[in-house]
């Protein structure tokens, strides 16, 4: 079913990290877009409780400058009028409210056992601060530390008069009465980035099953094409070796008929059998798999090895080899047994189409960070039409031949997560190419 270990990699690659990256994408953007919604709602819920204090206190400060401006006897305290029991009744948090103007200072505050008690301050003294508006306020709710929040309010007698009268808040109750009033859009902004991410895992979860129920099915599809393939070239197979069958049981008949020609039909009975034995070598060639034996190699210590077995079959038609090999290639890893045989095969094929007193060219190089191989000869090169059908299982132009050697090249470099293509070279004769990875996985 392929290698476990290969698939758990690339359901990472594919799947996990992009999803990942999407989940740290939401969860920046969410908590970004979160907290950006929250600091703007409760500005906005502050601007409506400071609002409403200003709106509560504006009717109670006009009734205390009247009253300021009514108390004639400025050697005598001033105490605020009832209607500061229904300004504390309004505003659940507040502490104390006072006035002070450049003589007299005087208040009333809430005690710890919730009763209204007057309080003697000191007389203003300085400048008259700016009245600030509820916006104002509102900034400086959250931005202050201090226990109490003081709202001042310059007032002014008719006599002109500095007057300034002072609001103090618990600021705990007003920033938990916000913080209370905000409980719905805090669960809504946590319940719907929960449900994002919830969404997210969803999301990847079905992905991954998808991915994994494709990459079952792609699994059984291989299977069924391997067999499909595997059935095309037993039925080529079996076709061709009909014919040297046909020309062993014609040979044993030969040695009934003609006695005296027996060394000379064994001799042919067993240049049959070497042919049988060659295809049915080629044919496990093909389709054996090669996923071990992998292993790093000199690149000319292995071109070498396959120029010193060739050397005899070349010499025997004359042909000249020659080979160029850049100086700097680094190891590649590969298995070398099957890619010495590919480069066999590809010099075998090229000594098959020269002509005697021909020749023949090797050259191995490095183009963009991959091992270019490419084999020349020039013989009468390959017909237009068959350069894409040179590849394909007992397909040869040959009569020896049985159309597997360069099939078998091909599922080598396949094998390799190479590529391999032929093309006709000028002026005469073919070249092809084989290009593989220095580092295969």
């Amino acid at each position: 079913m392929g290698n476990p270990l290969h698939f758990r990699k690339s359901l990472f690659r594919v799947f996990l990290l992009p999803y990942m990256g999407l989940l740290a994408l939401y969860l920046l953007v969410i908590g970004c877009g979160s907290t950006w919604l929250y600091l703007a709602a409760r500005q906005a819920q502050t601007e409506l409780v400071t609002e409403h204090i200003i709106e509560v206190v504006t009717p109670f400060v006009k009734q205390l400058r009247y009253q300021h401006d009514a108390n004639k006897d400025k050697t005598k305290p001033f105490l605020l009028s009832q209607s500061v029991i229904q300004l504390y009744q309004l505003l659940p948090y507040l502490k104390q409210v006072s006035i002070r103007d450049r003589q007299h200072g005087y208040g009333v505050r809430l005690s710890f056992d919730k009763q209204l008690v007057d309080v003697e301050l000191e007389p203003l003294q300085g400048y008259l601060p700016v009245t600030p508006d509820h916006q104002q306020l509102a900034s400086r709710l959250h931005q202050e530390t201090t226990p109490f929040f003081h709202i001042t309010i310059a007032l002014a007698s008719e006599q002109g008069d500095p007057v300034q009268m002072d609001i103090a808040f618990d600021r705990a109750g007003l920033v938990a009465q916000i913080t209370n009033t905000m409980q719905a859009i805090i669960h809504s902004i946590i319940g719907f980035s929960l449900i994002g991410f919830l969404s997210i895992l969803i999301a990847l979860a079905i992905t991954f099953y998808t991915g994994l129920k494709t990459y079952k099915m792609d699994v059984r599809l291989q299977k069924i094409y391997q067999q499909a393939a595997m059935g095309k070239l037993s039925a080529s197979l079996v076709h061709d070796l009909r014919n040297p069958l046909a020309s062993i049981r014609a040979n044993i008949k030969n040695l009934l008929i003609t006695p005296e020609e027996t060394e000379q039909v064994v001799d042919e009975m067993d240049q049959d059998i070497l042919r049988l034995e060659q295809k049915l070598s080629d044919f496990l060639s093909l389709t054996k798999p090669r996923t071990s034996g992998f292993q790093k190699i000199d690149v000319k210590l292995l071109v070498q090895g396959v120029v010193k077995k060739s050397n005899p079959l070349l010499q025997e038609k004359n042909i000249t080899l020659s080979i160029q090999i850049d100086s700097d290639l680094p190891e590649i890893t590969v298995i070398p047994e099957d890619i010495m045989d590919a480069l066999f095969n590809l010099l075998v094929n090229a000594k098959n189409h020269t002509p005697s007193q021909g020749h023949i060219w090797l050259k191995v190089n490095c183009i963009d960070g991959k091992l270019n191989i490419t084999v020349e000869d020039d013989g009468s090169g390959i017909q237009t039409a068959l350069l894409t059908k040179i590849f394909k299982p007992f397909f040869t132009t040959r009569e020896d031949g049985h159309g597997l050697g360069l099939a078998i090249v091909k599922h080598t470099v396949e094998a390799h997560n190479g590529i391999i293509f032929a093309e006709n070279r000028s002026p005469n004769g073919a070249k092809i190419t084989i290009i593989l990875p220095f580092v295969h996985d």
